[in-house]
């Protein structure tokens, strides 16, 4: 039988699960758990429909952010479904905002929402990743015995994190990954997200770009023994149609609406890829570290957070590069093993050194150095792996070359897209000593292991070769 996963469909849950189920050592995905994915034109008028398909209760809570948000008819969103759900149920609309308008996924947001829970029969998060991950959290650590249903209603094709099982939050200062749930039910309503602002669609678009480095970086950390349950299948799921994305970049850029359905579907399935690996892996590398260097800082900068699929495309640009580098020019007979593993001792004042500006009291510092620590012990523990690496280098490369795009390339479709390639012309412009500030940094924030912490250990990562990866990046017109 053809291999049908290439094509996948995130809106026919039932052919996804039974495709995933034919894949070779398929008991190593995790279940999808969530009851549909519905991806079509006018998809949120049905909201009544989706509810009672959940719940026989009567009471909702809607959680929205205050932006305003319109479909391509011009109707107010937030209003419109209020209006509906209000026709067959007793409705709490709960607003989350802060000073300035720029909301946070922190404890504290989701706090708001968790304790409104008690009473409610669902609840109905409406709006970007945002809000989408703060409702995930509330649902997950609500602490009711019978956790509510869920429904999200996407407002934009921005990132990939409105399918997966887990929420970015913002903790003590640092951005984390943790395990939270699925939606029970996600509505793309093509209405909408095509009347999004260009710049939020071409951030998912761009949130795509770490296709071509987070599922190396995965098998690179599972090679080495720092990281398990690689499997093929979530980027397979996905690779080709990014790579038929890249090749319409300019009808994107013209909201071309074949282009638009197209990437809701593939970037459903890269949050799906996610929950079926148990990790953010096959989505999140060392580009996604980066960015969230650049979103640490933005409270010292006192600036808002950029678009998050942006600021990864122009940091997976960074990566692309690196990875370049790693498969066409570095030399594995090169590398003294001896001097590879600092100790625990000579790295904790790097690390907080590196974090120390981020606040007064050390606590992002002492938040990254917590992480890190576990990163660097592992090292130790599996020498051998990596001696093993060094010696079947050739083979290494030969396994992840067909996995990698040349970054000229990725840079050309992200120019035609009108996607920013420049940490400078991003929403929030990122200056460029913060900018390589977060390059150099980024391997020290977390556990995770990515090529970056390869080269740190093999003594390659330095100033100046952060310097060679910015000028490569100023050729091609993308970079600080």
């Amino acid at each position: 039988m053809p291999n049908r996963l290439p094509e996948a469909n995130a809106a026919n849950l039932t052919e996804l699960r039974e495709i995933l189920s034919l894949q070779e050592n398929a008991e190593k995905l995790h279940d999808i758990a969530m009851k549909d994915i519905i991806i079509e034109a006018g998809a949120a008028d049905n909201i009544i429909e989706t509810v009672k398909g959940l719940t026989s209760g009567t009471n909702v809570l809607m959680v929205t952010g205050p932006t305003l948000i319109v479909d391509i008819h011009g109707n107010n969103i937030k209003e419109k479904i209020n209006a509906k759900l209000k026709e067959a149920y007793n409705v709490e609309w709960l607003v989350i905002d802060e000073p300035g308008g720029h909301v946070h996924c922190t404890p504290e947001n989701a706090a708001l929402i968790m304790e409104r829970l008690p009473g409610k029969d669902i609840l109905i998060g409406i709006g970007g990743g945002t809000i989408c991950d703060m409702c995930k959290y509330s649902v997950h650590n609500s602490g009711m015995e019978t956790p509510l249903p869920l429904i999200v209603v996407e407002t934009a094709l921005s990132v990939n994190a409105f399918s997966d099982d887990a929420s970015v939050m913002l903790l003590s200062g640092v951005k984390r990954t943790l395990h939270s749930r699925y939606p029970d039910v996600l509505v793309i309503d093509l209405d909408i997200v095509s009347a999004a602002p260009a710049e939020m669609n071409v951030s998912g678009y761009g949130d795509l770009i770490a296709t071509w480095t987070a599922p190396v970086d995965w098998y690179l950390s599972s090679t080495l023994g720092m990281g398990g349950n690689f499997h093929v299948a979530p980027s397979d799921m996905i690779r080709s149609q990014c790579d038929k994305l890249l090749e319409n970049s300019e009808k994107l850029a013209a909201n071309d609406p074949q282009v638009i359905k197209d990437l809701a579907n593939v970037l459903t399935l890269s949050g799906l890829s996610m929950g079926l690996a148990g990790e953010s892996s096959p989505a999140s590398g060392s580009e996604h570290v980066m960015s969230h260097l650049v979103d640490m800082a933005s409270g010292v900068r006192k600036t808002g957070i950029c678009y998050h699929g942006t600021q990864v495309a122009v940091s997976g640009l960074m990566s692309e590069i690196i990875w370049d580098y790693l498969v066409n020019e570095f030399d594995p007979k090169s590398v003294d093993i001896e001097k590879c593993y600092p100790t625990l001792e000579e790295m904790e004042p790097k690390v907080k050194a590196a974090f120390s500006w981020l606040d007064e009291n050390g606590s992002a510092a002492n938040e990254c150095w917590s992480d890190y620590q576990k990163k660097l012990t592992k090292w130790h523990a599996n020498k051998e792996n990596f001696v093993k690496f060094l010696e079947n280098f050739d083979e290494f490369k030969a396994q992840v070359s067909g996995w990698l795009k040349k970054p000229e390339y990725v840079a050309e479709c992200m120019h035609k897209a009108n996607a920013p390639t420049r940490y400078s012309t991003l929403n929030y412009p990122v200056d460029a000593k913060t900018a390589t500030w977060a390059i150099t940094n980024c391997h020290l924030m977390r556990n995770r292991f990515s090529v970056i912490d390869l080269l740190h250990f093999a003594g390659v990562w330095n100033d100046e070769f952060v310097q060679k990866l910015i000028a490569r990046a100023e050729a091609m017109d993308a970079g600080l």
